[in-house]
């Protein structure tokens, strides 16, 4: 309350937006001046604050207004006098805490975000609480794996590196920050911000207003402005075509969309090559695609983490192209480990094993199975960074290759948990040479300032390989503010570590690989250039195989079966070896191009030669200082005479370790399995890892077969150096009289280890050190018995040893998983923390336990008497004294109950949750056992089942089935529900079936023009339950322009909020980038729903039906009323055609203020949607005039019945207006001209659909001014939309029968292989005038592969019939070709034909007038980005400009058309 006192200013964050590039500046010099007269004037508190932000002044970042008022007042020694409060409405995610604090804040008022809580539907102090709280955890995550233990530590150290700032921006806001290429500077930064704001506060499109658009920061989003993914769905697709089919088209059309990606945001997307056409050499002279394959490597994904479908083809793939593939920190099943059983290799086994730093599921054999074993310094690509595996995917097979216990999930924390120094480090490298020698042993790096250092410390440390990760590869265990604020590109730590190495002579000793999104030839090479000889693929190859990057691998509900442990999802994967394989090929092929162009025959030639890269000037830097030039900076000129790639294997001193001793000691041992050993041996503190190679040749020798226990049993004196007994096997026994230093059987895998001190020692042992810090890290099985204290850290890891000591230090049982710890003396802090697994034992009559453990997932209890947990401590504690002769465990024993009570029990929480749920599966598998049935008995037979009965069991329904039949195939699914009260959203896509509002009934609706369905407002449960289904992707492709929804429909957002029941925010999502839904909900194809994710492995989200019960509701609810623009701009638009485009296009520009008139020639408006759509599919009256009376009341002008080029002249429109826009759409139909065709009663299909809604609008027929089809024997011509509309139409009319000719073959019921996801697919449909003919006449009215021949007369001038014959179709050299079949030739009854074969542009007499350009196709030439015609202030849009097309097109060309015109007034 004191602080109450304490005098405050507030200093005014912004500048205004008129002084433009020179604000910025002008900002920050006036607040550090306000800031330095507010000190001098005795304030104590300063409120940065950019609340004062409005339409003229623009906000100042926060970070940089705290960076520099921090650093101004350092450099004036005032810094101390005073608090920094941020008051920011910039601040919001854990990461701009974080930034704002390391740059010198004291506190942060993140105003906007409690604003924003204040306006939603919670309780607001709640959600408050609620948001603070997971800020205080995101930063406390980020302090921890920085090593920093407080907040005033953390604030102003500045650990952080910039990317893309300039130097002026560095000195003044982040003065001491790395910042190595350069980028923005005070003025861009200035100019861009006023820019920005300026664009926030005038939109074109006011409906947006209140709706904050999704940048697509975490998920990628369509929308213009937003985050740019490397993975957006057109790469995605492309790769996963390439790698499907193997095609080079496919492939370079990849590699053309992710190259161009890069320019926009790698740093490699901003270097070009050097080429020299005097360099340049035949492709056929640069090294084999087949020799480049050896180099690449897969990402070190664990087994558990991703499926074990998925885990293993990439092994097979991998092994296949003589590659390399990872385990990932996670182990490797048995039948994977070990070769077949004829000695070939075994094709599944994953040739790196990551040994993390040995903590999960490393054994002898893991090791001994391996070609490379990999350290990583760092989770996924982030430094610093720990991980998760849940318990949900911590289960069965995974549980069993990681020795944990099923159902508990495993702790990853940060690598400086386990690895403090290099020399701990160097330790573990010679550990695992000496656990398998011919392995080379790696060090992954991540890309971060000062790598370079760390890999030179790295190699002098003996490592073989070092990996650099960069940035944007990574892990789904990492946090949010990890994943996208972690680590650097590896481009700029690749460059640091090539030179630093060269540049000490050490870059001849390793081989450098690096990763990080690498995904073209083109990434390769420069990767290759700036020091790699290794390259490194995860995100592609998983790619490749079927990801789509639904960014919900933490949630075990992966609908591609890749990153899931769900057996149901598990079997919808479908990636095979030959995707991966087919995918590298490529992309090798592809770094062969490069090679020839630069003139190298080898990579080994590239290596280092960044003298061929050079910054790209045909990619735009205006105002942005990019400079290359330090990771440009050839390594050769740094020390000419260094090797500048590996050329020599390290010396790991493997030659002179005392287990080539105990190796040929054990001699009889390795060569009969039945002979013991047992010898004694003297061992010094410079023996380092004994033991470790002894139990590699013992598992080389004899694989997964264990020696029989005490095979080899030796008796060591002195003192043992680090790592002693490390990984040592089953079957050996190693007992040291003596002491031993730290890391005391380190990944321990069956073997016995009995530490005692010499026998004439005077002093008390249990008050002693006799074994160092870290024992039993990453154990998995086996003893160890130590008359003594152990250092800190005991049993870390320890994930299945039984131990006992008389002593420990701080932090025993850290993050233990598995076995016991039984501890017989003092102990110090932190015990058990994080502890997830096995037991711990601790003698503690003074109490002291409960202050000292870490209560976080631990619970402490008595051990009770004559229980089992009882006896397993008496037992081990027996052990103990037998083999060490301990006085303590000989007290204890002698008095047991006394000793019994002062035992503390320690069990953790998930573990005795993962036991009790194991003893009640097996309980309940036990009971189905017994439940097992032999069939019908009878009284007579003595019990025996009657001869010749099957066995019978009892299936998941209830209903007993054949075991033989079950056997052969699993039990089928029951039937998902489609609409329940309650859907949940997490596993929607897979517990809830699709369903859409049913047509009604054929028979009923064909009797009148009502619309085909009921509304779907009308079935709230079921909507609710579909939006459950939509998964929420990270890379949705429903709403990719290309291939999804050409509007960008924010379709995963409206989902979301429909099944959250707010159909008002939905709606305003809906309308934010859909100005018709009503019409689109009705009559689109859904090009959405035919790229939604989902419909890879099932059927798609029903998109549709939820967009038109949003709409619907709206309407229905009242919250759609006519608000017209406040403003007029005094501008004026005529747009000639009113369907979608010219609809969209004038609601969209009334939106923005200007004056629009609206020229239809029909007497109605709406164009296609009021007289090409008929009135079964779309309501003329309830939904079209309702749309087009909405907007009439906005102020749009509707003219109809108004011909332009007879009514009215271009020129004169074009006179009285601003702009026009021309939206007349593709009207001129495709005719067929065969003999007959003028023939009474052959119809365009626009002319019949036409007629008919007109005279049903205006007279119900009443009049007969339409084509009436009454008991004529009907054909249509053409599929489509069109002819279904037409054979609909003609049903309700009474046709005697309709037939419906298509000229090409039928479509498969499921894609073809031309035909990938998420291409809109062409598959089998059964509309509904197909359903209609087929209830009235019996039949499907499609007749696939005719060719109409002639129209038969009837000699009076009249249709009779068509003459028709059969064709097939014939691919000769990739292209289809038509061959008639004679033989079918035939005539067909026919009183009326309805031609719809579609349109082929617009008419030509409104632009010949002006003598407008037309494109090739006939349509008007207008460009695609900004719809201007060759005649100035004449603009296009719609199907007169693109051909013909879907509403979705029609509405995306109309408001595109709209942003265009409205640049075009307001800059006029």
């Amino acid at each position: 309350m004191w602080m109450k006192a304490w005098e405050h200013a507030v200093l005014d964050a912004t500048f205004p937006v008129e002084t433009g590039k020179d604000g910025l500046k002008q900002g920050l010099d006036r607040v550090c001046e306000e800031a330095t007269a507010a000190v001098a004037r005795g304030v104590k508190v300063l409120i940065l604050s950019d609340s004062a932000a409005s339409v003229g002044r623009v906000p100042i970042s926060s970070a940089m207004v705290v960076g520099a008022v921090h650093h101004h007042l350092v450099r004036l020694c005032q810094r101390t006098r005073v608090v920094l409060v941020v008051d920011s409405g910039e601040a919001r995610e854990v990461h701009h805490m974080c930034v704002l604090v390391g740059y010198g804040a004291d506190a942060i008022y993140p105003r906007e975000v409690f604003r924003t809580i204040a306006v939603l539907d919670v309780e607001t102090q709640t959600a408050c609480n609620k948001y603070v709280k997971a800020l205080h955890k995101g930063m406390l995550k980020i302090m921890a794996k920085m090593g920093i233990s407080t907040l005033q530590s953390y604030r102003g150290a500045q650990i952080f590196e910039a990317v893309g700032l300039s130097k002026d921006i560095v000195d003044r806001c982040f003065t001491g920050t790395a910042s190595r290429i350069g980028g923005e500077t005070l003025q861009t930064f200035s100019a861009s911000s006023a820019v920005y704001h300026t664009n926030v506060f005038i939109s074109l499109d006011p409906t947006t207003a209140t709706m904050l658009r999704n940048p697509g920061q975490y998920h990628y989003r369509s929308n213009e402005g937003s985050e740019v993914h490397l993975n957006d769905p057109a790469a995605i697709a492309k790769l996963q075509e390439a790698a499907r089919t193997n095609s080079n088209g496919a492939y370079a059309e990849y590699a053309r969309l992710v190259n161009e990606l890069n320019t926009r945001c790698t740093i490699r997307g901003q270097l070009r090559f050097k080429t020299d056409p005097v360099n340049r050499i035949p492709i056929e002279e640069v090294e084999a695609a087949s020799e480049i394959v050896k180099r690449f490597c897969t990402g070190a994904m664990s087994y558990g983490s991703i499926s074990l479908e998925a885990h293993s083809t990439l092994a097979i793939a991998m092994n296949r192209m003589k590659g390399k593939s990872n385990t990932g920190e996670g182990g490797e099943a048995m039948d994977r480990l070990l070769p077949n059983e004829d000695g070939t290799p075994n094709v599944a086994r994953s040739a790196i094993k990551q040994i993390a730093s040995g903590r999960f599921g490393v054994t002898a054999l893991y090791l001994t199975c391996a070609d490379e074993l990999q350290i990583k310094m760092a989770q996924g690509a982030k430094p610093g960074e720990g991980g998760e595996l849940p318990g949900h995917k911590a289960v069965g097979e995974i549980a069993k290759v990681r020795n944990s216990t099923p159902g508990v999930g495993l702790i990853s924390p940060p690598p400086h948990h386990d690895i403090y120094s290099i020399e701990d480090l160097k330790q573990l490298i010679f550990d695992l040479k000496n656990a398998n020698p011919q392995a080379r042993v790696s060090v992954k790096l991540v890309s971060e300032v000062g790598v370079g250092v760390v890999a030179s410390g790295v190699v002098k440390g003996m490592a073989d390989h070092v990996l650099i990760s960069g940035h944007d590869g990574g892990t789904g265990a990492s946090r949010w503010s990890g994943i996208k604020h972690c680590g650097l590109p590896w481009e700029l730590g690749l460059a640091e570590t090539q030179q630093t190495l060269v540049m000490n002579d050490l870059r001849g000793r390793v081989v450098v690989q690096t990763d990080g999104q690498l995904k073209t030839g083109r990434d390769v090479v420069v990767a290759a250039l700036l020091g790699a000889e290794e390259f490194g693929f995860a995100t592609a190859p998983l790619i490749a195989m079927g990801c789509i990057m639904m960014r919900k691998c933490h949630l075990n509900t992966c609908p591609v079966g890749i990153a899931t442990q769900d057996p149901e999802l598990r079997r919808k994967f479908a990636g095979t070896p030959e995707h991966v394989q087919n995918f590298l090929f490529l992309l090798a092929e592809d770094v062969r191009t490069y090679m020839a162009e630069m003139g190298f025959r080898t990579i080994q030639e590239m290596v280092g030669r960044c003298d061929v890269l050079e910054a790209d000037p045909t990619i735009a830097q205006t105002g942005k200082e990019l400079d290359f030039e330090k990771i440009l900076l050839p390594s050769r000129t740094l020390r000419p005479e260094a090797a500048q790639y590996n050329v020599v294997p390290q010396d790991h001193g493997l030659d002179s370790v005392l287990d080539r001793k105990l190796v040929e000691l054990c001699a009889p041992a390795l060569e009969d399995f039945n002979i013991p050993v047992s010898e004694e041996v003297t061992v010094t503190n410079t023996d380092r890892a004994v033991g470790c190679l002894l139990s590699h040749t013992v598992t080389k020798t004899y694989g997964a077969k264990s020696l029989p226990p005490g095979t080899i049993h030796i008796n060591f004196t002195g003192s043992a150096g680090q790592s002693f007994g490390c990984w040592v096997t089953a079957g050996i026994v190693f007992e040291i009289s003596g002491d031993c230093n730290d890391y005391v059987g380190k990944g321990l895998c069956g073997g016995h280890i009995i530490v005692y001190p010499p026998t004439k020692t005077e002093y008390l042992c249990e008050d002693n050190v006799i074994i160092g810090n870290v024992a039993l890290y990453g154990a998995t099985s086996g003893s160890l018995f130590a008359r003594g204290r152990a250092g800190e850290r005991f049993c870390v890891r320890n994930s299945g040893a039984m131990a006992v000591v008389e002593g420990v230090g701080d932090h025993c049982c850290e993050y233990m998983t598995g076995g016991r710890c039984v501890v017989l003396g003092s102990f110090g802090r932190n015990f058990a923390a994080g502890m997830s697994g096995g037991i711990a034992y601790v003698y503690d009559p003074e109490r002291k336990l409960q202050t000292l453990v870490n209560k976080e997932m631990v619970e402490l209890e008595s051990v009770e008497e004559k229980s089992a947990n009882e006896r397993e401590l008496k037992s081990l504690i027996q052990q103990h004294r037998r083999y060490t002769k301990s006085s303590v465990a000989s007290r204890m024993l002698d008095n047991w109950k006394t000793s019994l009570a002062n035992f503390v029990q320690v069990m953790p929480t998930e573990y005795r949750r993962a036991m009790a749920e194991l003893r009640a599966s097996e309980a309940a598998a036990a009971k189905n056992r017994r439940r097992t049935l032999t069939g019908p008995t009878s009284p007579t037979d003595g019990g025996k089942a009657a001869e010749g009965s099957k066995m019978r069991t009892i299936s998941e329904t209830g209903e007993s089935v054949d075991i033989e039949d079950a056997a052969k195939k699993p039990l089928a699914r029951t039937q998902r529900p489609t609409h329940v009260s309650d859907p949940q959203k997490k596993r929607g896509f897979i517990e809830y079936g699709r369903e859409v509002v049913a047509y009604r009934d054929p028979k009923v609706r064909s009797a009148d023009w009502k619309e085909i369905t009921s509304a779907p407002k009308d079935a709230p449960e079921l909507v609710k339950t579909q939006a459950a289904r939509c998964m929420d992707c990270g890379v949705p492709f429903c709403h990719q322009k290309k291939t999804g929804c050409p509007l960008g429909n924010r379709i995963p957002e409206w989902n979301a909020l429909v099944y959250a029941g707010d159909y008002k925010s939905a709606l305003k999502a809906l309308l934010a980038t859909n100005n018709f839904p009503e019409f689109t909900g009705r009559v689109c194809p859904a090009p959405c729903e035919g790229a939604c994710v989902l419909g890879i492995i099932e059927n798609p989200v029903s998109i549709k039906q939820i967009e038109v019960s949003i709409i619907d509701r709206g309407f229905e609810e009242g919250w759609i009323v006519p608000t017209p623009p406040k403003v007029r701009t005094g501008k004026t638009v005529c747009i000639v055609g009113s369907g979608p485009a010219g609809m969209a296009a004038a609601d969209q520009l009334n939106k923005a203020g200007h004056t629009v008139t609206v020229l239809e020639r029909a007497d109605r408006i709406g164009g296609l949607m009021m007289y090409g759509v008929p009135n079964m599919k779309c309501d003329k009256v309830d939904i079209v005039q309702r749309r087009v009376d909405l907007m009439a009341a906005e102020g749009v002008v509707f003219k109809t019945n108004i011909t332009v080029g007879v009514d009215t002249t271009l020129a004169k429109l074009r006179k009285s207006h601003d702009a026009v826009l021309l939206a007349t759409g593709s009207t001129v139909p495709r005719d067929l001209p065969i003999p007959g065709r003028k023939l009474k009663g052959v119809h365009f299909a626009m002319d019949f659909l036409k007629d008919n809604t007109k005279s049903l609008l205006d007279s119900n027929h009443a009049d007969s001014k339409y084509i009436n089809v009454a008991g004529k024997k009907v054909v249509v011509i053409g599929g489509g939309d069109t002819g279904n509309d037409c054979i609909g139409t003609s049903v309700r009319h009474g046709a005697t029968s309709v037939v419906n000719l298509e000229l090409m073959p039928e479509n498969p019921k499921e894609r073809a292989v031309d035909n990938p996801w998420p291409a809109f697919p062409r598959v089998f449909k059964f509309d509904y005038g197909h359903e209609e003919v087929a209830a009235a006449h019996g039949k499907d009215p499609r007749e696939y592969e005719v060719l109409s021949k002639e129209f038969v007369d009837d000699g009076k001038g009249n249709l009779a019939g068509i003459r028709l014959v059969n064709v097939k179709w014939n691919n000769v050299d990739g292209r289809w070709k038509m061959e008639e079949l004679k033989e079918t030739e035939r005539v067909i009854e026919a009183d009326c034909v309805l031609l719809a074969l579609g349109f082929v542009g617009p008419e030509k007499k409104l632009s010949e007038e002006i003598n407008l350009e037309h494109d090739q196709r006939g349509n008007f030439k207008a460009a695609e980005t900004d719809f201007v015609t060759s005649e100035a202030g004449l603009f296009a849009a719609g199907d007169c400009r693109r051909g013909q097309s879907l509403v979705v097109w029609a509405i995306a060309e109309g408001r595109g058309a709209a942003a265009s015109i409205h640049t075009f007034l307001t800059a006029v």
